[in-house]
């Protein structure tokens, strides 16, 4: 994955027609220009440094908006802007352990726009120009999981990757520099068949160091912020479902550097460490347990879009609700399927906890006999949280 475009992007399962340059596009050509900058400029102090890497934004920025239409879907724009001041803000103002890249505070005055599109991507420009699709928006449940992106984004601009990685190696033609930058931009591999072994496995190496201290900056960028960072692993769990499920998808830049267990696991380590439970509940609706009204005194459970349990009788909607707390609770712990049962009397356990009951009420209204509705209740309680493993990266 690049540096400039999220490690947590992919193209949209139906991708929309794109424009006639793509965001891999402005990002390349930026990028590369601001690394030829750099190298022929290594003695100009910091201040200047920064002030030609928002030069560049800017003037990248007016040739994206030609390339791209922007949104103007007020109530997008209105929620990206808050969500991406605030963790601007905090990268202004709050250093970071930083494990690769420019360690230094530095401040730039941020920017972000959406473009119109179904498009699940986003890109960054030198200087704090941010760009995110009205797709990715639409493919987050929460603002925990845009945060999660805009965060990221940032991280990487904060740390000037690009600037880093061409101090990292200057012995070192700087013509290696845009050949790295196409590779990991576009996913052509032939294109570092231009260059030594030395090259191809620095640009491996630049991305996975990169792509870590990103996700560990977003946390902490996160963290301080309020924004629970449970959405960074969320949104980097749920994209590689996506790619598992679906095989015929054009993922775009996600192909060359998808989330993996390493990096989830990481994030998990650094929620651990940091005393930060992970409630997935709390940052989605996929792995959410929720209350449908049915007809007349029914209500149906649900965990993400799979029904669990129908609820009958003038209590139904009392005794769903209750329920619904203690399942949220239970699937964020990630159980194994022997913690779950249920008792002769229709009494869901897990963990040793009471969940919720089960009436001959309930099984009345499903037409069943009232063991049987036990059995097929535990049994899609059973299948949620093989779906829930399945689908998540999880330590416990």
């Amino acid at each position: 994955m690049n540096i400039l475009l999220t490690a947590l992007m992919v193209t949209a399962t139906v991708p929309a027609p794109r424009p006639a340059m793509d965001p891999e596009a402005f990002a390349e050509r930026a990028w590369q220009e601001a690394a030829v900058q750099v190298a022929n400029e290594p003695d100009e102090k910091r201040k200047k440094e920064l002030a030609e890497d928002e030069e560049l934004g800017k003037k990248y920025s007016l040739e994206a908006e030609k390339e791209y239409k922007l949104s103007t879907n007020a109530e997008m724009l209105k929620r990206v802007e808050k969500i991406g001041q605030d963790l601007a803000t905090i990268a202004n103002v709050s250093p970071v352990n930083v494990t690769w890249g420019d360690k230094q505070l530095n401040r730039f005055t941020y920017t972000f726009k959406v473009i119109e599109g179904e498009d699940v991507n986003a890109f960054s420009l030198p200087g704090g120009y941010i760009y995110i699709f009205e797709g990715l928006l639409k493919y987050a449940e929460s603002d925990a999981e845009v945060a999660g992106v805009l965060a990221h984004e940032i991280s990487h601009a904060a740390q000037r990757h690009v600037v880093y990685l061409r101090r990292k190696t200057s012995k070192f033609d700087i013509l290696t520099i845009p050949l790295i930058l196409a590779t990991i931009l576009t996913g052509r591999g032939e294109l570092l068949q231009l260059g030594s072994l030395t090259t191809t496995a620095l640009a491996n190496g630049w991305t996975v160091d990169a792509e870590k201290s990103a996700d560990f900056a977003a946390f902490q960028y996160m963290n301080r912020a309020t924004y629970n960072p449970t959405g960074l692993l969320t949104f980097m769990e749920r994209l590689a479902r996506d790619e598992r499920s679906t095989a015929a998808v054009d993922w775009g830049i996600y192909r060359t550097h998808p989330p993996g267990r390493q990096r989830a696991e990481a994030v998990t380590s650094y929620m651990e460490a940091a005393g930060v439970p992970i409630r997935r509940s709390l940052v989605t609706t996929t792995y959410r347990t929720t209350v449908e009204p049915g007809e007349g005194d029914v209500v149906q459970l649900k965990f993400g879009k799979k029904p669990l349990v129908a609820f009958a009788g003038d209590a139904a909607l009392d005794r769903a609700d209750d329920a619904v707390e203690k399942l949220n609770a239970f699937f964020d712990e990630n159980p194994q399927l022997f913690e779950v049962a249920i008792g002769t009397d229709g009494t869901v356990i897990g963990r040793r906890r009471p969940l919720f009951q089960v009436t001959p009420e309930d099984a009345e209204h499903a037409k069943v006999p009232f063991d049987e509705f036990r059995k097929s209740t535990l049994k899609s309680i059973k299948e949620a949280m093989y779906g829930l493993a399945f689908k998540t990266w999880n330590r416990q």
